[in-house]
């Protein structure tokens, strides 16, 4: 089969992602315009060391790419006997090296498996007893309370970070009084990453400090519940085994960092990008309003039309075509989920916000072996913070520049300043 021709002009694909940080705010336009143009981009290698990249628009091959173990997570296994791969984090970074490590998303199976399989077990305890629906529904009653009355709301830093934040501290057992300190560690683990702009050397310089003291934290919590039972998810990762094995302490530690950094933000910006759409969309809150009990359908759909996780990116483990298209061993791919939410030829009406789609098989939450360990208790979170908020929302509107933090990986506001009319 003759692969269909590789697109490199109007639009080209070098310029997608400097594009993408220019049109943070509404980047699906820009993924419309590569997308027309092909399922799959390619941009080509460079002698200064550059990997080979495709980005992936289209719905079926990001899909098709993300259940593939052909596509896996380590540049080492793609590089294997070919040359040096480009590290995850440079090597002198040892405390944010020794983490990410240890975070679920960077590994593959076998060990993908068995950790995932521990984890995943403790959740469903929480979630089947009530244990985290009860903390979720609770708090965003409080921080909704906390809001009553008040003639301005930073959404950001008032409700929509500190929801997640205390459900998760919460279900681990760690003080609320260490909120503020640890999202400040867990913001400077993901301004460490590569897709963020300006000088990464100095990004990473200040994520391994933040590393450092979170493992330091998390190593003396685990130490606490060895000392004495504690009934908390850190302490039922401590006793739990698999084909007895359980977890070391450096999985625990990596554990905790990554449920903290990765599940508080992506629930932050789902809660916010889905006020911002419904403020955009008033016949949607009006039919909210009237009917709660879409809410479920309501959340998938919100996420789909503007996810709070727009990129992913695998590594090509052996020669693989996808969609006609030839992605060599070493390559590196990049699948565009947002562009894949609003693909037309998955999806009815892709830039129509339709809180009647009942569609779950969207990108919102990822998809094959990484789709989202903590989807469930996601989707609790954004439809208890949207539930509070909705009943304020004929009375606020938005009351300024809506800045979007510099981040092509988990998008959404900085900032979403509300005032009462």
């Amino acid at each position: 089969m003759s692969a269909p021709p590789i697109r490199q002009a109007a639009p080209r694909p070098e310029d997608f992602l400097p594009s993408l940080y220019d049109n943070l705010s509404d980047p699906y336009p820009l993924y419309r315009s590569y997308r027309d143009a092909g399922t799959l981009h390619r941009i080509a290698g460079t002698d200064a060391g550059r990997e080979p990249e495709w980005l992936v628009f289209g719905y079926e091959p990001a899909a098709s790419i993300l259940a593939d173990r052909t596509f896996g997570r380590r540049a080492a296994v793609a590089y294997a006997g070919s040359g040096p791969p480009p590290p995850l984090v440079p090597a002198r970074f040892t405390n944010l090296g020794r983490l990410v490590d240890n975070w679920l998303v960077f590994m593959d199976p076998p060990r993908h498996t068995g950790l995932r399989t521990l984890i995943a077990d403790q959740f469903v305890v929480r979630l089947k007893d009530r244990r985290l629906p009860d903390a979720v529904a609770r708090i965003a009653r409080e921080l909704g309370a906390s809001l009553s009355g008040r003639a301005e709301i930073e959404l950001v830093a008032d409700f929509a970070a500190p929801l997640p934040m205390r459900v998760i501290l919460e279900t681990m057992g760690v003080p609320a009084s260490d909120q503020d300190a640890l999202r400040e560690w867990a913001l400077a683990l993901q301004n460490g990453s590569s897709f963020r702009p300006g000088n990464r050397a100095e990004r990473l310089a200040v994520a391994e400090r933040a590393a450092g003291e979170l493992d330091a934290y998390f190593r003396e919590q685990v130490i606490r519940r060895r000392q004495q039972h504690h009934d908390d998810l850190l302490g039922d990762l401590i006793r739990a085994e698999l084909d007895g094995q359980s977890l070391t302490d450096d999985e625990l530690v990596g554990t905790c960092s990554h449920l903290l950094t990765s599940g508080h933000e992506a629930s932050t910006n789902a809660v916010c990008k889905g006020v911002l759409t419904l403020l955009r969309h008033p016949d949607a809150l009006a039919t909210l309003r009237e009917r709660p009990e879409l809410m479920p359908a309501a959340v998938d759909e919100l996420i789909r039309y503007d996810a709070p996780v727009q990129l992913v990116t695998r590594w090509a483990y052996a020669d693989r075509e996808v969609d006609g298209y030839r992605i060599g061993r070493g390559d590196k791919v990049t699948v565009v989920l947002g562009a894949a939410n609003r693909d037309p030829r998955r999806f009815a009406e892709p830039d129509t916000l339709r809180l009647d789609r009942g569609e779950r098989r969207h990108g919102g939450f990822g998809m094959g072996i990484h789709y989202c360990l903590g989807n469930a208790l996601g989707r609790m979170q954004v439809g208890a913070g949207l539930s509070t908020v909705i009943g304020m929302l004929p009375e606020l509107t938005v009351a300024g520049p809506v800045p979007y933090a510099r981040d092509v990986v988990f998008h959404g506001p900085e900032r979403l300043p509300l005032r009462r009319r």
